[in-house]
């Protein structure tokens, strides 16, 4: 069994290059058509291409090779130019496509996919505070991306938009649940609950709180491959990470029917 889908289900289309979310047998790819046109991958996410395409990675700068270096993200995202078909690796976990309209994103780390070339990518320090209550250390750098375009993110199971209403709170315990948020709404680390004995009565630990107004992009629910890697001690962007072999080349252009 095989089907075509994207962000709510549908087959999200740029102007030029057309992003396309594959499922078979139970992982899921990304095929990207490309006329004339120019998209951005995430380092080690191609799987093949065909047609009249050309690869170009560039150097990174100082800072965003020490940005790297400190958040596990990568340095180099290199881009593909011309006219084919790119298929990026499969995944037991998922992806999303968010269609951006000039607006600022920060991205989780390892929620990082593809994106048009008109989608501009940088980076993002977090608050010293939020990263050391997540265990993150002081120093917690992600993914920002600012423009207009596709971008997809990798994600641990089916994920949808939320936007959220000034001073609406949507709070998660786990990582991975919110993968990315525009950049106007507030993220903190609290705990679950006022006081120290309550917080560790509730059996829950550190509570990641997103408050609008703004929007986010959230998984909450797993896929089963994603499930299994998580419960044995993987973090949640391990589900991409792991790159079960991708399928042939027919399988991607049978999810054009």
């Amino acid at each position: 069994m095989q089907r075509s889908i994207g962000r709510l289900g549908g087959v999200a289309r740029g102007a030029m290059a057309e992003f396309r979310i594959v499922e078979r047998e139970g992982v899921h790819f990304v095929a990207i058509k490309l006329v004339d046109d120019t998209v951005r991958v995430e380092s080690g996410a191609l799987a093949f291409y065909r047609g009249n395409i050309r690869m170009d990675a560039r150097l990174p700068t100082v800072r965003t090779m020490v940005s790297a270096t400190l958040s596990e993200e990568r340095a180099v995202r290199p881009t593909l130019t011309g006219t084919g078909e790119v298929v990026l690796e499969s995944s037991v976990g998922g992806f999303h496509i968010v269609e951006m309209q000039g607006e600022e994103w920060i991205i989780e780390r390892g929620g990082y996919w593809a994106s048009d070339d008109e989608v501009e990518v940088g980076v993002y320090r977090e608050r010293v505070m939020n990263a050391f209550w997540t265990g993150d250390g002081f120093i917690d750098f992600h993914t920002r991306v600012r423009g207009y375009g596709k971008l997809v993110l990798t994600a641990r199971g089916p994920a949808h938009e939320i936007r959220l209403a000034d001073g609406e709170v949507y709070a998660a315990e786990a990582r991975g649940v919110v993968i990315a948020r525009t950049s106007e709404v507030t993220y903190r680390v609290r705990r679950p609950a006022r006081g120290i004995v309550g917080s560790w009565l509730s059996g829950e630990r550190m509570l990641r709180q997103f408050t609008g107004p703004g929007r986010i992009v959230v998984a909450p629910t797993p896929y089963w491959g994603a499930f299994i890697l998580e419960k044995l001690g993987a973090r949640p962007e391990a589900a991409n990470a792991g790159r079960p072999a991708v399928p042939p080349p027919e399988a991607a252009r049978a999810g054009n029917g």
